[in-house]
């Protein structure tokens, strides 16, 4: 006897690949929405804050990520990191040459440095992905998990690159 939603050969009922209950409703496409992104980040514990514009954004040790709705009808899903550290300009010119050779080298992130109102550089990392056709919650899921992993590994290589001084014991020594 078969298995409730599933038929004799053990496969899910509804022929190849269908999906039953919970997995069937994860699955379904519906339009991207601020709140079915907030259900996202708290399903996959990820430190979930609002700011005071409203947007979703959650918190690591080395980045801040945002995840914006942009378009007149908010169906372009926006990852956007921005690494904890500031640089000096005077930097400009080889951190540029580091995410010109990222941007070279992988599909995403794409990485850009940004000149604060102090003059102090900035490096951030965005994905982007247009959802008109709507997004289900499995798909939405790995978007975010995948804007935020790529992000993380451009925040790991700066750290590489630009080590926290504060780490290494005052006269050098380690």
């Amino acid at each position: 006897m078969a298995r409730p939603g599933f038929d004799d050969s053990g496969r899910p009922a509804g022929g190849p690949g269908a999906a039953t209950g919970a997995a069937a409703a994860r699955d379904v496409v519906l339009p991207l929405t601020q709140a079915r992104v907030a259900a996202v980040l708290e399903e996959l514990d990820y430190p979930l804050f609002q700011d005071r514009n409203g947007d979703l954004g959650a918190m690591w040790a080395q980045a801040v990520f945002h995840i914006y709705l942009l378009g007149p009808d908010e169906s372009v899903l926006q990852v956007r990191g921005s690494w904890h550290r500031r640089l000096a300009l005077e930097r400009l010119g080889e951190v540029l040459a580091l995410v010109d050779g990222w941007n070279r080298e992988y599909v995403g992130p794409k990485c850009y440095v940004r000149v604060l109102d102090d003059g102090r550089l900035s490096v951030v990392a965005e994905v982007s992905t247009p959802l008109g056709a709507g997004v289900s919650d499995n798909q939405l899921a790995r978007l975010v998990q995948r804007g935020v992993g790529q992000g993380m590994r451009m925040m790991r290589d700066l750290e590489l690159h630009y080590p926290d001084p504060a780490e290494t014991p005052p006269g050098g020594l380690s």
